[in-house]
């Protein structure tokens, strides 16, 4: 979480920095913030002059996964539509759907994902 102050006080005013780190604390749980100090540099990077609801937004928008199939059978079990329970079949008989499946999502600009050996970190970006 060290990481998200160093970010917040190369853009903002140490004071402004606290204190909205402090709100960020208190309103989001904290493995969404966990989620976010993957996804701060690029968020200013993208946007030097980010709002802090905006900042607040994003971090609500982000959840943590073991792997992309975890995410992926996560996000289609919420859509209870045929196409939903067709993309839950196809993850179950093909591996290499999930791949593909990905890749769609990430080419619709719908979700950003950090991923490491033990963890699939998941950005909501244009939902």
């Amino acid at each position: 979480m060290e990481k998200i102050r160093e970010i917040f006080y190369k853009h903002w005013t140490k004071e402004k920095s606290d204190k909205f780190y402090e709100t960020l604390k208190s309103s989001v749980l904290s493995y969404k913030i966990d989620c976010l100090e993957k996804f701060i540099e690029d968020i200013f990077k993208e946007n030097p002059n980010v709002k802090r609801d905006e900042i607040l937004r994003y971090t609500r928008n982000m959840d943590s996964f073991t792997d992309a199939e975890e995410f992926l059978v996560e996000f289609f079990s919420t859509d209870k539509t045929a196409e939903g329970e067709g993309v839950l079949a196809k993850l179950e008989e093909d591996p290499e759907e999930i791949k593909k499946i990905l890749n769609r999502l990430l080419m619709s600009k719908q979700v950003k994902i950090k991923e490491t050996k033990n963890e699939f970190i998941v950005w909501y970006y244009s939902l």
